[in-house]
């Protein structure tokens, strides 16, 4: 994990310059999955997002260095990458899971890379219209299948962020070849981003770095407008 923050974008006021997003990110396992801890600098409050492999103990080490109290663990979506760590993060910290319902059957622990997962069960349900609340910070959960038949970004309206698991990376889109992915669902998804998150939103991706929808908005559009995934 790294202690880097994610302040307030130039141009939006806030009452009190300490009091927006902060966020710490960091890769993890084979497959360098970003887990985030993420909270809004005043309160305890903290989420986490997708613990891949070998994330828990780094990211339990933050939340206590930050003097958080993890409120919540939220899956992007239920490929292996993503919950690895979901077992022992909860063991951990005692806060419950989230994913969407159409995800939660990955969560038991088979997989065919031959690794031995932790089972884990969520509690909470990520679906379209619901809010994920960390202190301030309002996410709105967007339900954006084609990785996956359940993948979610969480949107922070206000302080102008997107929590994109695999959906959205800079320069590309989540792979569609795997179980549960859909060509016709991703370019429905792609294009309902292009259309209604505005351009200077920050993304921060399940994989990667960071980027915004105006730096991914040319090819974003030639999907949209074909109607068909085409490479970006």
């Amino acid at each position: 994990m790294t202690d880097e923050t994610v302040v307030e974008r130039a141009g939006v006021p806030a009452p009190d310059p300490d009091h927006g997003v902060r966020l710490e990110v960091g890769p993890f396992g084979p497959w360098q999955t970003n887990a985030y801890l993420v909270w809004d600098g005043r309160s305890a409050d903290a989420l986490v997002i997708d613990p891949g492999m070998g994330a828990a103990p780094a990211l339990v080490d933050r939340v206590a260095a930050n003097g958080l109290t993890l409120h919540l663990i939220a899956n992007s979506h239920g490929h292996i990458d993503h919950i690895f760590d979901n077992g022992p993060l909860i063991r951990a910290s005692q806060a419950p899971l989230a994913i969407h319902p159409d995800d939660a059957y990955r969560l038991d622990g088979r997989n065919n890379y031959g690794f031995e997962i932790e089972a884990s069960v969520a509690s909470r349900d990520l679906v379209e219209g619901e809010q994920v609340r960390i202190g301030d910070l309002v996410f709105d959960v967007l339900h954006l299948p084609g990785h996956t038949e359940g993948s979610v970004c969480l949107y922070e309206e206000r302080r102008g962020l997107l929590l994109s698991g695999d959906v959205l990376f800079a320069g590309s889109y989540g792979r569609t070849d795997l179980p549960g992915g859909s060509d016709e669902a991703m370019v429905a998804s792609l294009a309902r981003l292009v259309r209604d998150i505005p351009g200077d939103v920050r993304v921060l991706p399940g994989h990667g770095g960071e980027t915004t929808i105006e730096r991914e908005r040319p090819w974003l559009e030639r999907i949209a407008k074909a109607g068909r995934l085409l490479s970006p």
